[in-house]
């Protein structure tokens, strides 16, 4: 009933991607106790990813701050948007959304996108989507808004590809196929995936924070995104 009128609210908001996931199936209590998340995803520059096969630059990370900014707009928009109709909503910003010292969070902005079918989880942790590859930055809404929610995705569509396994300076990849059931701890060591990309941040471009991208850079479906905005600029 309402699907049509919030995407496309939320996508002049400036989304890319929205999805409705079913996630009745999860505790309550790490859901608010709302039955449906909307995944809100945002591209990252093509042009911006390109470069980041060799290590992280500032320009991504002008790019990375400048989408959890929007991001956040977006899902307030969407909160405002769906209580202004009288159900409940809470936008998961990145003022709400915290992490723990294993740096995880209760309910995960991946495995609300999953379930909405947007897309499945890499081996390098991160969301990999058809259209953008792992190029993109994510969010969440909770809600009871009525919706018809996607197919969710249960397994990994990454195969024999160890493209990211590869490429990171860390070593902090397992090269481990995601499956529903699987733990994060199953595919990346995130401890010493963070503490490299710091080294890195601080080494290149003088800013001593965790982004690095290699592995968002090298990923057969980021580069397929990469290639067609490529030839969209050249005609």
């Amino acid at each position: 009933m309402f699907e049509s009128e919030l995407i496309n609210y939320l996508k002049n908001a400036g989304a890319d991607i929205v999805g409705f996931g079913d996630l009745t199936m999860l505790d309550s209590n790490i859901r608010c106790n709302l039955p449906y998340g909307i995944c809100v995803a945002v591209k990252i520059a093509s042009e911006v990813v390109k470069e980041l096969e060799n290590g992280p630059t500032e320009q991504y990370y002008e790019e990375y701050k400048r989408l959890n900014k929007l991001l956040d707009k977006i899902v307030s928009l969407g909160e405002k948007f769906i209580k202004a109709r009288g159900y409940n909503a809470i936008g998961q910003s990145t003022t709400y959304v915290t992490e723990d010292d294993n740096l995880t969070t209760p309910l995960p902005h991946k495995t609300v996108a999953t379930r909405a079918g947007i897309g499945w989880i890499g081996k390098n942790a991160l969301l990999i989507t058809s259209d953008y590859g792992s190029a993109i930055r994510i969010s969440t809404i909770l809600t009871d808004i009525p919706v018809k929610t996607g197919q969710p995705i249960d397994e990994s569509k990454c195969g024999n590809c160890l493209n990211c396994t590869n490429a990171c300076p860390a070593e902090a990849i397992k090269g481990n196929l995601w499956n529903v059931n699987a733990e994060r701890k199953d595919l990346i060591e995130p401890l010493k995936c963070r503490a490299k990309a710091r080294a890195m941040m601080k080494k290149i471009v003088g800013i001593e924070t965790a982004v690095c991208g290699k592995c968002i850079a090298v990923c057969p479906f980021t580069k397929a995104y990469i290639k067609r905005m490529k030839g969209q600029t050249a005609s």
